[in-house]
């Protein structure tokens, strides 16, 4: 029973602040700037309870807040993981693996001018050939190759490859 007696007055001990800082190899500086930034509660004046320190302190160095609030240190992590995140999308898109919404929308918004216009020309370029045919087995086919041909063109589209002048 002793040992237990033993662990339950280190628990509620009281120590300095040099005795704080010595046992977690810090500067008295930095346990009284951990204090004034609320991670560790003095019960007395430069006093501190050994258990309930060390404690507060883990969390502060394991980035959990007592509020609940974020770390700095896991904000500024953060910060730059979301900074590195964007360059990296920056990047990509200098070396046009990446594009934008609005470059996307162009793109699409020009093929799709493109094939109306060539489904638009077909009627008319049609219109002189399928006026003397009777076969619509004929009429069928002739339809479906100038389709196919329009379509084939569409397939070469190379949004890229356009000329931004």
């Amino acid at each position: 029973m002793k040992p237990k007696a033993k662990t339950e007055s280190l628990q509620n001990r009281e120590i300095s602040t040099s005795e704080l800082a010595g046992i977690i190899g810090k500067t008295p500086q930095w346990i009284s700037q951990l204090t004034r930034d609320g991670i560790l509660e003095k019960v007395g004046r430069g006093k501190y309870i050994l258990a309930d320190a060390i404690q507060a302190y883990i969390k502060h160095i394991e980035g959990e807040s007592s509020d609940g609030k974020i770390s700095y240190r896991d904000e500024k992590a953060e910060h730059e993981r979301v900074k590195k995140e964007m360059a990296m999308l920056e990047l990509e898109e200098k070396r046009n693996n990446l594009h934008t919404t609005a470059d996307v929308e162009e793109a699409w918004g020009e093929l799709l001018v493109d094939f109306r216009g060539r489904l638009s020309s077909l009627p008319p370029k049609l219109a002189p050939e399928l006026s003397h045919m009777t076969d619509s087995k004929a009429i069928r086919i002739l339809l479906e190759d100038k389709i196919n041909i329009a379509l084939r063109e569409l397939a070469k589209y190379d949004p890229l490859a356009r000329d931004d002048s």
